[in-house]
């Protein structure tokens, strides 16, 4: 994910009635950078945008969520993928996972609420990982500037004492 407040959510879902149910709630929890999809392909198709998540089925209209993840992720590694599906089965969330899913949601009357922890905690995740990445970057420059300190302190003393 690469922005952390209001990230572009793309979402594939074709049911046009639960679409509208998770637009809904998300837009409530101010996540209103969202597109949806009915199919895969519209989706790839818009990879150009450069979604920060994509909320996908398990299983659609011809192509499985796991085959659309791990095409996309080939050329887009930094996009996240959520998984939620009618389906309850813990090995294929398992599975989803180990393959680089972020999370697997399971469609109940808890699902939006879990779609938005989910995205938040991805949010975080990243916001951290930031963080790490700017605070590793100040301890790099710190010591070049104390190293090149050092040398020119070094090279005056040389100079004045000629």
């Amino acid at each position: 994910m690469q922005k952390t407040k209001n990230p572009l959510i793309f979402i594939i879902e074709d049911s046009v009635i639960y679409k509208d149910l998770i637009v809904g709630y998300l837009q409530s929890k101010k996540f209103t950078n969202i597109k949806t999809f009915t199919n895969a392909d519209d989706c790839i198709n818009e990879l150009h945008l450069k979604p920060d998540i994509i909320v996908l089925d398990y299983s659609f209209g011809g192509v499985s969520g796991l085959d659309l993840m791990r095409s996309v992720k080939e050329d887009h590694p930094e996009i996240d993928f959520i998984f939620i599906s009618g389906q309850n089965d813990v090995e294929v969330a398992v599975q989803l996972m180990k393959l680089g899913a972020a999370d697997y949601v399971v469609k109940n009357e808890k699902a939006p609420y879990r779609l938005v922890t989910a995205i938040e905690r991805l949010s975080m995740v990243t916001k951290s990982k930031k963080m790490k990445q700017g605070f590793s970057i100040g301890v790099v420059g710190f010591f070049v500037m104390l190293f090149l300190v050092i040398v020119s302190i070094i090279l005056i003393t040389i100079i004045f004492n000629l």
